[in-house]
This record gives C-alpha cells, sequence and structure tokens, in this order.
C-alpha cells in the first residue's frame, strides 16, 4: 500500500536503532530491539521479516518510534549517541552528557517504585533541567553538527533532540501529581515525536503507527472514564493533538473484539464475553469470527447507522464498557469476530 515508515507506540531511540540494521540482522532482533514486549509475537514477527526483504528494494520500509518511555533492552549504548553528537561541539560537555544519560539508565534501571521515588527528588528535578540544556544545544548546535566532517547521520541529530526532551518529559511525567497530568505528558510527548518524525525525518512520506486505542482516538477527553480502570480520569491522548495538526491526512482505526480470549500486558489469558446486546461489538454478532471493517468517515446518515453518530457502548480491552461516539473518535474499525491470545516468540 505504498508506505514508507512503520512506527510503533515504542522507545524512540530504540527504534532509530533498530532501524539502522533491520536491513542486515535479523527480523527477530529488528522486532525486539524496537518493539515493546506486547509485539513480540508469532504474529508480528512477518512483518518485521517484511520489512528486512524491503531493505535492499528501491523503496525500502523504515521503522520508528514515538514513545518517551525508555522500554527496552539496546539502551546501552545510547550515552554514547549522544555524548558523541555533543562533541562536535564541545568536548567538555559530550563527558557530562554522557555521564547524565548513564546516571539516568541507572535509577531507570531500579524499577517503577524506586524509579519514581528517585525522579519526585531535586535530583530528579535537576536530571529533568539537564535533559532540556542538552535538547537545546542539539537544537541550537544542529548545523554546525551537520556541518562537521564526523557530524555523521543527519537523522541522528533530530534522534538526539527528541530524545533529550522525551527523557525531560519522562521524568516529570514519572513526578505528575496528578493521573491526568501523568497520562497526558506522555501522550503530548508522542504527539511531539510523531510531528517530528511526520515534519522532519519522514516529510511526504506514507506513515502508518500501531498504537492502542486509548492513544490514538480523536477525542479522549470526551468519553466518560470508568473508576475500574486506568486512567480513572478523562484525558487527552496523543491522536487528539495528531488530529488537531494534520486533519484529513490523518486516518484512525480502532480494534475491537465480539468475543474470545486475550493476554494482557503481562501475559495473562483472560476472556472477552460475548458482548453486551447494544453495544458497538454486538452489532456484528452473528457475522462470524473473521476481522469486520466499517469506514465509519465515509458512512452515509441512515437507517441502521444512527450508532456511529451517537453515544453507544464499546469495551476497552474487550472488558470494560465506555460511552463512545464512534465518528467523533476514529475513521473507521475493525471488530474480529473472535480473538485469540497472541503467540509469544519466547
Amino acid at each position: 500500500l505504498d508506505y514508507d515508515v512503520l512506527v510503533f507506540e515504542s522507545a524512540l531511540y530504540q527504534c532509530y536503532d533498530a532501524d539502522l540494521t533491520a536491513g542486515e540482522t535479523s527480523a527477530l532482533s529488528t522486532l525486539t530491539g524496537c518493539a515493546f514486549g506486547v509485539w513480540h509475537t508469532h504474529e508480528v514477527l512477518p512483518l518485521f521479516e517484511y520489512l528486512r526483504t524491503t531493505r535492499t528494494s528501491a523503496r525500502p520500509l523504515h521503522l520508528a518510534g514515538i514513545d518517551i518511555q525508555p522500554i527496552g533492552t539496546n539502551k546501552d549504548d545510547r550515552p554514547q549517541f549522544l555524548s558523541s553528537l555533543v562533541a562536535v561541539v564541545d568536548t567538555d560537555y559530550a563527558v557530562q552528557v554522557s555521564a547524565l544519560d548513564s546516571t539516568f539508565l541507572d535509577v531507570y534501571a531500579r524499577g517503577g517504585r524506586e524509579r519514581r521515588a528517585y525522579f519526585r527528588t531535586d535530583e530528579g528535578r535537576r536530571m529533568a533541567e539537564a535533559y532540556d540544556h542538552l535538547a537545546a544545544l542539539l537544537a541550537d548546535k544542529e548545523a554546525a553538527i551537520r556541518g562537521a566532517p564526523d557530524g555523521g547521520d543527519p537523522a541522528a541529530i533530530v534522534v538526539a533532540r527528541q530524545t533529550a526532551r522525551s527523557m525531560a518529559r519522562y521524568i516529570r511525567q514519572q513526578a505528575a501529581p496528578t493521573t491526568k497530568e501523568y497520562v497526558e505528558l506522555r501522550d503530548l510527548g508522542m504527539a511531539e515525536n510523531l510531528t517530528v518524525l511526520l515534519d522532519e525525518l519522514y516529510p511526504d512520506r506514507k506513515v502508518v503507527v500501531w498504537g492502542h486505542n486509548f492513544h490514538l482516538r480523536h477525542a479522549n477527553l470526551e468519553i466518560p472514564p470508568d473508576t475500574t480502570m486506568f486512567p480513572d480520569v478523562a484525558a487527552r491522548t496523543m491522536g487528539a493533538w495528531i488530529h488537531e495538526r494534520y486533519g484529513d491526512e490523518l486516518y484512525t482505526i480502532g480494534l475491537y473484539a465480539y468475543r474470545g480470549e486475550a493476554a494482557d500486558n503481562g501475559g495473562e489469558l483472560y476472556r472477552i464475553e460475548p458482548a453486551e446486546p447494544g453495544s458497538l461489538e454486538a452489532l456484528f454478532q452473528g457475522l462470524g469470527p473473521g476481522a469486520h471493517f466499517v469506514d465509519l468517515s465515509r458512512a452515509i446518515e441512515g437507517p441502521g447507522t444512527d450508532w456511529i453518530d451517537t453515544p453507544i457502548t464499546a469495551r476497552y480491552d474487550g472488558t470494560i464498557p465506555l460511552s463512545i461516539v464512534p465518528r467523533d473518535q476514529y475513521d473507521a474499525i475493525i471488530v474480529v469476530g473472535e480473538v485469540t491470545p497472541r503467540q509469544m516468540l519466547y
């Protein structure tokens, strides 16, 4: 379908790093180097095998990430990556940058509770400010770094700048005083990273983005929250900012399931019971176990389509009923009649 870039709700730097060697390394290595663990599956691997085959073609498919969360194993080279670019213009500051990012990775490896406690201290605040300073320097000195004999890959400077911004935002997200701020800091960061991919690194290219319905919806803030889920507050998510910025250039597809069995982020299996009568998913009852596609953006108002523009129940992760107006949230939906759990690679 003439896509040029495959973007995942996964770490910005790690996906950039995986893309550099996607034509030489195995599809498995590229997949696990970029995508979050929920996508380390037998079902997704063929996509990365296909990506690898395109790298020797006239139109290679590139890989990118947009998340501010640095989840993944291939972060060890990041301090050297950042400091090597800074060293082109300031060797003394490059040493500080390496120490900054190494310290961050050490703190990050401590795990959620201890990590958040650190980022809420004055040390955490100063670390975020240090990443702000790094991002500002990379933006200010971009032309000088690009023009130097050892300036390296032009895209690397953009990735380094956005990585610094993402780490500053991630630290502040982890220290956020409210759930709403916690959610919106991450999603605004993802929207900014995606904007940079679309406007700076891959302008005029066709891009497909993989992420959770929650992040991709156009108007998540309008959906009344359920107190049994996270987040339990109404929050603006990435899709809202991207929809505002790109309008009709954006086409968003929501994914739902009528029934079956699935696995949560941790791999635990859970049942998706047949949808309740009157819900969005129940409209597809009796159509079979396959995937059913509805283009909401071009649906004509009339008998049988009133559900597209009025509130209807649709389940978050197949279990939690939320009231949505489908066309306000998506350009299309896919409802799978019967889902099965993803098959993990390990």
